[in-house]
């Protein structure tokens, strides 16, 4: 008999083990899962199927003067996050630059907003022959980014601004000609 309750002590304890073995599986699991949701929607920046509207702001342009968003509510807006160090914010710039030439045929106006130092953003715009609005930014644009949902704080951040405020699009990453029907409507 003794040897019948070894062997049941033992089976409990493979059993108590295994039982244990399993919630913690279960428990990562369901972590990793929560985790990970809730990794997406910071990402995203925006709440749960609610309409987001643009957050006040104010920055400086090229020249020093003190720039309101608002200035540009009238319309359409497609603001542009970028910085001269990063290579898919000068790749997608001449396209940038394009829409800009034809704003009165698309009814969008394109703000750039530099998180960079003003001489850099000067030097690159003249090579660029970039001739829409650029706004200049550095901790305080980060901190409109934040406050427009790219939480991550990744560049290129390009949102599409209606004249109500709304929200309407925003991509965390390069702009493409694959993302012009979506900008422009068609």
């Amino acid at each position: 008999m003794n040897q019948n309750v070894l062997i049941l002590k033992k089976k409990l304890k493979k059993l108590k083990l295994r039982t244990i073995f399993l919630i913690l599986l279960v428990s990562t699991s369901l972590s990793v899962y929560v985790l990970t949701s809730d990794i997406k929607l910071m990402n995203i920046g925006f709440q749960h199927n609610q309409p987001q509207y643009i957050v006040p702001f104010s920055l400086e342009d090229l020249n020093g003067n003190i720039r309101d968003i608002s200035e540009w509510s009238e319309q359409r807006i497609l603001i542009n996050f970028w910085a001269t160090w990063c290579a898919p914010c000068r790749r997608e710039m001449p396209m940038l630059q394009t829409l800009h030439l034809n704003q009165q045929e698309h009814g969008i106006q394109i703000i750039g907003i530099a998180v960079d130092q003003n001489e850099l953003a000067r030097d690159f715009i003249n090579e660029y022959g970039i001739s829409f609005p650029i706004l200049i930014g550095q901790s305080n644009a980060y901190e409109i980014m934040k406050g427009l949902g790219n939480t991550s704080l990744t560049l290129p951040y390009t949102l599409l601004v209606e004249p109500d405020g709304l929200i309407t699009w925003y991509k965390n990453g390069e702009v493409t000609s694959q993302d012009l029907p979506v900008i422009l409507g068609d």
